[in-house]
């Protein structure tokens, strides 16, 4: 019986590629790790202190793009919606600004990790309109990138 890929192996897997490929890594986190960094909503968006935390499974950079991913073992919508949000509102921005305080950056992108399956591929292109990139892993350390219209692992 084959074994399923688990979100912390496509992770790793993940990390291991963006630094094959001069990727610095800012951040990483884990299933349950509390290795990540938390963003917290803007503060004028808070009604409790840790309603509405975001911890992001990779944040990235290479000159001067930052990528921010959510990584799963499977497509799971609230996750695009969650990179959806994260992308198109303001309202992680002090977080971000504090969390990149150190870098200088231009641009950043949000996207998806996942492991790889025709179902995955099927709903993840059903809903490309939410992220800025997909990348897949399809086992054995192997990386492809689905969707990158800005070109971002191409610099």
């Amino acid at each position: 019986m084959e074994r399923r890929i688990t979100e912390e192996q496509a992770t790793k897997a993940i990390l291991d590629w963006l630094e094959e490929n001069d990727w610095q890594i800012i951040s990483f986190d884990f299933p349950q790790s509390g290795t990540g960094v938390s963003l917290h909503p803007n503060e004028e968006l808070r009604t409790t202190k840790n309603k509405g935390v975001f911890i992001p499974d990779i944040v990235a950079i290479k000159k001067g793009i930052v990528v921010f991913f959510e990584n799963k073992d499977r497509f799971e919508f609230d996750d695009f919606i969650k990179v959806q949000d994260l992308k198109n509102n303001n309202d992680y921005s002090s977080s971000i600004q504090r969390l990149l305080t150190k870098f200088e950056y231009s641009e950043i992108f949000y996207g998806v990790g996942l492991v790889y399956s025709d179902n995955t591929e099927l709903k993840t292109s059903n809903h490309i309109d939410k992220i800025d990139f997909a990348v897949f892993y399809h086992g054995n350390k192997t990386i492809k990138i689905h969707f990158d219209p800005n070109d971002v692992f191409g610099i």
